[in-house]
């Protein structure tokens, strides 16, 4: 039997009446930011009806800053590469780097700071950093009002400070020391957690200080685990301090300590899991003036994620790497390696944590 062709007929559906509830329903069953995105251009009906403050809780993206435009790995899950152009009141500043939510961008004629959304064009302007200022980096930056920055004044000053932002301006902790290479550190309660570092590649595990952030007095020092590490991060997760040791660059194997904070009996207990946490570390190559931080998202809150694991963007003899560790086996595997040459320009390993909010 020969089979007709089938005469497509126009549809008299009227897809923007679609009741507003149903299409709610419908957008909370969208996993994917950009389909959330293109869900909310249909029309004024389905834009109302699925705000920007109920948009799927994302992975965090590897960000890439390319002179005027700024390159993203999208989602873990599907490594999908976007090109967002940057926004037009940004193309005269510095991108300093990205720390959650935000991008940080200085202007370095007088040394204004802002924070900006790239996805929302939205810009939050920072009280200006003192001129003796030179180098910038994010330590921490959870909202608008929790920044936390370490700085690199200009050489004859030397030392480092800690800024973070305390309404109109900034709180500014200074810290005398020399041969800094690296500096691993975190903010808790009135507390800055901090690890310098004074070599390139392996060294003994470092002391943690533990500075008051009003006075800068150093308040404890926590002899470390024993053993040598590529690297040490210091990350606050959920009220607790982690120490989290890169023991290989290209064997990818850690250790994870959470400190128990008892004055002059303080000592860290290493960690078997972390549960459904999971850990995002900057990218570890070691540069001039490095700052090695980290954050922790629970996969509760991220469909499709997977809790327990690391995730880890490091440059190769190969490239560039992403890998993701398995806390729980031991074990590292290789998500996504790229064959884009690694620039100390070119900032590659930075975690922006997409949202519409």
């Amino acid at each position: 039997m020969q089979q007709l062709p089938c005469k497509m007929e126009k549809s008299n559906v009227d897809w923007s009446a679609f009741p507003s509830d149903l299409l709610f329903v419908i957008s909370q069953r969208l996993s994917e930011l950009s389909d959330f995105i293109r869900f909310r251009s249909v029309c004024k009906n389905w834009r109302l009806s699925a705000p920007r403050s109920v948009s799927p809780p994302q992975l965090p993206w590897l960000i890439k800053f390319h002179g005027m435009k700024v390159t993203y790995v999208s989602s873990l899950s599907s490594c999908k590469d976007l090109i967002i152009e940057v926004p037009q009141m940004a193309k005269k500043m510095k991108w300093i780097g990205a720390g959650k939510t935000y991008i940080l961008a200085c202007d370095c004629e007088n040394n204004s700071v802002s924070l900006m959304n790239p996805l929302t064009d939205e810009e939050h302007h920072l009280p200006p950093l003192p001129e003796y200022i030179c180098t910038i980096k994010p330590v921490r930056i959870s909202s608008k009002d929790d920044i936390t920055l370490l700085c690199y004044p200009k050489k004859i000053f030397g030392g480092v400070f800690f800024c973070r932002i305390d309404g109109e301006r900034w709180s500014i902790v200074e810290c005398k020391r020399e041969s800094i290479l690296t500096v691993s550190c975190t903010y808790y309660q009135g507390m800055y957690f901090v690890i310098w570092g004074s070599s390139h590649g392996r060294e003994m595990a470092q002391p943690t200080e533990i500075i008051n952030a009003t006075t800068g007095q150093v308040v404890a020092v926590i002899n470390p685990p024993p053993g040598i590490v590529d690297n040490e991060y210091m990350v606050e997760s959920s009220g607790e301090i982690l120490r989290v040791q890169l023991l290989h660059h290209f064997g990818h194997s850690f250790l994870i300590y959470l400190l128990d904070y008892g004055g002059s009996n303080s000592r860290w207990i290493q960690l078997r899991s972390i549960g459904d946490r999971i850990l995002f570390l900057a990218n570890p190559w070691l540069r001039p003036n490095s700052c090695l931080y980290g954050f922790t998202l629970r996969s509760c809150n991220i469909n499709g994620s997977k809790g327990n694991c690391i995730y880890l963007f490091t440059y190769g003899n190969d490239g560039n790497c992403l890998y993701r560790y398995d806390i729980e086996n031991n074990t590292a595997e290789l998500l996504r390696m790229s064959s884009l040459p690694f620039s100390i320009a070119t900032f590659l390993g930075d975690w922006f944590v997409p949202s519409l909010h």
